[in-house]
């Protein structure tokens, strides 16, 4: 990851989500600092398409801006709409938290509030305040086998993920439990059941093969993960590949030894001398991947189908903004 110089944009265009959890409960206040924001068009946009759309009417180039308000499936539908167009004349996108999860902005560097990072971008664009941060961070392109274009996000899971992101939906999220806590609580609820190896829909095996670089391994696996954030959810950090390759991967095999010692510190990687390959846990970095064996994995929070082969690979650099 590089910290890049901030030049100002000639042209910005700012997409809110209104469903996104954050702005859901304050819309009115988020659409009047929007329209605030010096030159900035705005423009408001839920589903897939509905961003993919309102991204193309900005007409951004590589000296221009995009602000994204919203989650974690905001952003990813967002980049996914550019990296499919002109990868080479891409915007800065300046990533604000708006949603109920967060992960991709908050490693990023984002550290204020919704409301004041839309503040602080108009006191930055006005003169009166220092530029934002900006890092450079590849994203995951997905192939999945499908007769469908590449999704592009920051977190791809496959196994207990998918299985995990299904469980919040169906019985978290309908009781409304409010921003990150809800993803917190499905992640605990995983990690209580496999620390006491109690049986559950959530861990059943994926048998899925695994190419990298470094070979091949068929197994039947408890998850796989690859990502190109430094931290996940909680600020885990779950992976201790040591090659200098963009992209993180993860994979435990179903019903490891030893889990219950090795996963609390594998959390945080900090469990490096105690993970054994031999023993179900596996990670390295690479710029490309192929996984066979999944019908469905997830990216960034959104859950999509698959068929054959689902190949993973690295973009070229994006220049992402926070405050």
């Amino acid at each position: 990851m590089m910290r890049d110089a901030c030049p100002r944009p000639q042209k910005i265009g700012i997409l809110l989500n209104p469903c996104s959890g954050t702005l859901r409960r304050a819309l009115p206040r988020f659409r009047l600092l929007a329209r605030d924001v010096p030159g900035a068009s705005v423009l408001e946009a839920t589903s897939a398409d509905e961003i993919a759309d309102a991204v193309c009417d900005f007409q951004l180039r590589e000296s221009d801006l995009l602000v994204v308000v919203g989650g974690d499936g905001t952003l990813q539908a967002a980049i996914s709409f550019l990296l499919s167009q002109e990868p080479a004349c891409l915007p800065t996108v300046l990533v604000i938290p708006g949603g109920t999860t967060n992960m991709s902005a908050i490693d990023l560097g984002a550290r204020l509030s919704a409301e004041k990072a839309l503040t602080g971008l108009s006191a930055w664009l006005a003169g009166d305040a220092t530029a934002a941060k900006v890092v450079s961070r590849a994203a995951l392109r997905v192939d999945s086998g499908l007769q469908h274009a590449a999704q592009f996000g920051m977190f791809f899971g496959v196994g207990a993920v998918v299985n995990g992101v299904r469980y919040y939906h169906r019985t978290l999220r309908p009781k409304r439990v409010p921003g990150a806590l809800g993803p917190t609580l499905a992640l605990g609820r995983m990690l209580f059941s496999a620390l006491h190896n109690l049986p559950h829909d959530l861990f059943c095996a994926l048998p899925a093969r695994l190419g990298t670089h470094r070979g091949v391994w068929e197994r039947d696996w408890l998850v796989v993960f690859a990502t190109t954030l430094d931290r996940l959810l909680a600020g885990s950090r779950p992976y201790w590949g040591t090659e200098p390759q963009p992209i993180h991967l993860t994979a435990i095999a179903h019903r490891p030894r030893r889990l219950a010692l090795v996963l609390p510190l594998l959390l945080w990687g900090r469990a490096v001398s105690l993970i054994k390959e031999q023993d179900g846990y596996f990670s390295h970095n690479f710029t490309r991947m192929d996984l066979g064996g999944a019908d469905e994995y997830v990216l960034d929070g959104e859950i999509f189908p698959a068929q054959g082969t689902i190949t993973l690979a690295a973009t070229a650099p994006i220049r992402f903004m926070t405050f």
